[in-house]
This record gives structure tokens, C-alpha cells and sequence, in this order.
């Protein structure tokens, strides 16, 4: 790849096979490390400042 644009069509190209790999944080046990990690709530909130949507 080699511009944003190339990306982006790497990204609509693929989107249905990231989606069947992504896994909803509903299913994950209430001890994940990651659902533990309160990081990803100020990358979240930051992101809704910065730019209304993620």
C-alpha cells in the first residue's frame, strides 16, 4: 500500500473478513486483561472529543 486511499480500499475490501474475526466484549470473561486495562476508556474518550465518533 501506498496511499490513504489504498488503504481505505484494503479496508472495504476486507471489512466482511474482520468482522467475522472480531469478537464482541460481551463475550469476553470479566477477567480479560484487556476489558481490565482502563487505557482503552481514555483512548475512547479522547477520540469522542477529538472527532465525535471512532
Amino acid at each position: 500500500m501506498e496511499t490513504i486511499e489504498d488503504f481505505r480500499e484494503f479496508l472495504k475490501d476486507n471489512r466482511n473478513k474482520f468482522i467475522s474475526h472480531a469478537i464482541k466484549v460481551e463475550k469476553l470473561p470479566l477477567d480479560d486483561e484487556w476489558i481490565k486495562d482502563d487505557s482503552w476508556d481514555e483512548v475512547y474518550e479522547k477520540e469522542m472529543r477529538g472527532n465525535g465518533k471512532i
